[in-house]
């Protein structure tokens, strides 16, 4: 059995609860919809243009319902409560190759600085000051390198990034 500390924290986002209302709304008005075609009405009144745009309120429904199944399936993953079983910092070095104006770079140094307590401060490098460094990694910023190997490319996994802090014994870092 699996404690809880190492399974990824999902709580409730707006977009379930969005979700979750499209959907089950959705399929209740499917439902009605269903019962007055098969049955000649409903028991209860309707807007009048339940009667006169039927097929309309059909695809709407539809469309509501698959919207809300699409939004319940992205979770908010939060690192708030996550820990290693063994606390303290991994890694010797980590360095992230990036660029001005790259939104994906900004989210991988706030995902680093989230897990700043298990790694070291990582260095970052804009790319774009170096011809090689541009044509190496131009189509794949943010690049992680962690202790000499490139773990992530084009955006970062926290998942994996906790797998990998959590596989990863701590170490003693030396002073330069």
């Amino acid at each position: 059995m699996q404690d809880g500390k190492n399974r990824p924290n999902v709580r409730q986002s707006g977009f379930s609860v969005a979700g979750s209302v499209l959907l089950f709304g959705g399929i209740g008005l499917i439902t009605l919809s269903i019962i007055h075609k098969s049955f000649g009405g409903l028991p209860f009144e309707m807007p009048r243009s339940w009667y006169s745009h039927s097929t309309l309120w059909f695809v709407c429904s539809l469309l509501a319902s698959l919207i809300g199944g699409v939004l319940l399936r992205v979770p908010e993953i939060t690192p708030v409560n996550w820990q290693p079983t063994v606390s303290g910092r991994r890694f010797q070095t980590v360095v992230i190759y990036k660029r001005d104006n790259c939104p994906l770079c900004d989210i991988a140094s706030e995902v680093l600085e989230r897990y700043a307590s298990y790694l070291p401060p990582a260095e970052e490098v804009d790319i774009d000051k170096d011809p090689d460094l541009r044509s190496k990694y131009n189509e794949s910023v943010p690049v992680i390198e962690i202790d000499g190997r490139i773990r992530f490319r084009g955006q970062i996994n926290e998942i994996m990034l906790r797998r990998l802090i959590q596989g990863t014994a701590p170490k003693e870092l030396k002073v330069r």
